[in-house]
């Protein structure tokens, strides 16, 4: 029984307005539990009620012990009576204040607590019948004077505003108990058992590392469609679609990933020796914050892992390889156990049967395919096409403008971005296709404008306009794909072909506009050694090779 439970039922026993039903409860408690015997006996010692209570053969004994005690008591020379009296003028007020805030109450059952304690601990077993019958015959008969003091309180009962000296250290209740030869044997007290502490609760919190700072077209987080400014959590996938997608990401260090289309990052997480994020296929590109010395950001991908501690770099995943290209600092590309310092201006490459060694970005070739376009505006697509050269081209839809349009006015646009140097003159060649039926002059016409360079030769759709834009034509002269550097009509003399020459070494930029709806592009080469147009079926070499 709870303690409160125990304390009301006790309160009305000791009014007399408890029920013979609750008279019951009450019995069967104090029978079944010791500690609720030893909380009623506490309460109910001084009053004289409970020797008689504790004695009874059974339940209808106590429950009439119970009235009787009542009836006989109701005059009020009871220890406690006289007490409530000088503090409240009756028990209802008393229960109704112990109901609120006062100390009053708490101090009265500390004091009958601290009395009965010696009672409880020296009685041990429950003494011979002779002995509780003498003292029940020692409580005074109820007499109705004002203030009646039991026999069992050595002075009288201090005024309330000094409940202090009313402390039961001085009762002598426990003393006409006589203590059993066996006493010794008998079970030592209980001690007060303390509840059990909770346990502190723990609280797993997934670790927030990185927030979507911007995206574009298709991307997801777990299969959900993302939005800007969206938190990533440990080991969630952050996916791009295959056309006109992107997404920047902050980690929580400040750096930035930029992941273009395509592609895939399977996990970023933080743990004792650095930042890690899984890679698993696509383009990174990568402007590191300058991390502790043995708590790396590590990039890792199919092929192996790259370890950054600050710099600026470039990841490119494909089915066979991982290409690591640096701009400023320093990376560690390890793979299956060993590795290599790639520095600023320098790239290298992972994947089976290549060599693990850092190359110059000065590079003889320099290959762009499709899946590596940054799309804006909606006239290209990347599409899935079986007859280029990486099963992926971009393909040019309907659009507003015209091929003579100055490009600097267009929205639409797919850009590729490459380390190039300054100090290399490159040949340009473009790999295209045109799906468009009926008037060739229709259908084989697109537009790329190489930024901060020259170009060997002005465009003839411009004019004498300063731009370095320039209308490829001849795409649809022949069926499939072909390779072009600035036309490629068959009716006409091959010319040289165009060349570019960057202003400065670093990120460079090559954008592509549609001259014509449903030309394909697959593969822009920028090379030093091609100096004839390739057959159309050729691949250019792996930048790996020079």
């Amino acid at each position: 029984m709870k303690p409160e439970e125990l304390h009301a039922l006790i309160e009305e026993y000791r009014d007399g307005t408890i029920s013979a039903a609750d008279a019951r409860r009450l019995a069967d408690a104090i029978r079944s539990d010791p500690g609720t015997a030893a909380r009623a006996r506490k309460a109910l010692e001084y009053a004289g009620f409970a020797a008689r209570a504790l004695e009874g053969d059974d339940d209808a004994s106590f429950a009439r012990s119970f009235a009787e005690r009542v009836r006989a008591e109701r005059g009020g020379a009871e220890f406690m009576s006289a007490f409530e009296k000088r503090i409240r003028p009756t028990a209802r007020t008393r229960r109704l204040e112990t109901a609120s805030t006062s100390p009053i109450p708490f101090l009265v059952a500390a004091g009958i607590l601290l009395a009965l304690l010696g009672l409880l601990m020296s009685r041990g077993n429950r003494p011979p019948p002779a002995v509780v019958a003498d003292r029940h015959q020692e409580q005074p008969e109820p007499e109705p004077r004002p203030e009646p003091v039991p026999k069992t309180a050595p002075a009288p009962m201090p005024a309330p505003e000094s409940p202090k000296p009313a402390a039961p250290p001085t009762v002598d209740a426990p003393e006409p108990l006589p203590v059993r030869p066996e006493q010794p044997k008998a079970d030592p007290p209980v001690p007060p058992v303390e509840p059990p502490k909770p346990e502190p609760t723990r609280v797993v919190r997934v670790g927030v590392l990185a927030r979507l700072e911007k995206i574009e077209g298709d991307v997801q987080v777990d299969g959900r469609r993302a939005v800007a400014g969206q938190e990533l959590e440990t080991e969630q996938t952050l996916q791009t679609g295959p056309t006109k997608s992107r997404a920047s990401v902050v980690l929580a260090d400040g750096s930035r990933l930029g992941l273009e289309a395509d592609g895939v990052v399977k996990e970023i997480s933080k743990g004792s020796k650095g930042t890690r994020v899984t890679l698993s296929q696509g383009t990174l590109s990568a402007d590191v914050a300058k991390q502790p010395a043995d708590q790396p950001l590590t990039i890792a991908t199919p092929h192996g892992e790259a370890r950054v501690l600050g710099t600026v770099l470039r990841l490119v995943v494909d089915p066979a390889s991982t290409r690591l290209e640096v701009r400023e600092g320093k990376v560690r590309l390890t793979r299956d156990g060993k590795s290599v310092d790639v520095p600023a201006g320098q790239f290298a490459t992972a994947g089976a049967g290549t060599p693990l060694a850092a190359k110059s970005l000065s590079p003889d070739e320099i290959v762009l395919v499709a899946q590596q376009a940054k799309l804006t505006g909606a006239e290209w697509t990347l599409i899935r096409d079986l007859k280029s050269l990486t099963g992926v081209a971009l393909e040019a839809g309907q659009s507003p403008f015209k091929v003579v349009d100055h490009v600097e006015t267009r929205p639409s646009y797919a850009t590729f971005t490459f380390f190039a140097p300054a100090d290399r003159e490159y040949r340009i060649w473009l790999r295209a296709t045109s799906l468009e039926k009926g008037d060739p002059w229709t259908r084989d016409l697109v537009t790329i404008e190489p930024t901060r360079c020259v170009l060997s030769q002005k465009s003839p759709f411009f004019g004498a306009a300063p731009t370095t834009a320039y209308v490829f034509t001849g795409v649809a002269a022949t069926p499939g794909y072909t390779w072009l550097s600035g036309h490629g009509e068959e009716t006409k003399a091959e010319a040289p072909p165009l060349t570019v020459k960057f202003n400065e070494p670093g990120w460079q930029n090559i954008r592509v506009y549609v001259g014509n709806p449903w030309v394909r592009i697959d593969t822009i080469w920028l090379s030093t050694t091609q100096k004839t147009r390739p057959p159309a079926r050729q691949a250019p070499p792996s930048p790996t090779e020079k």
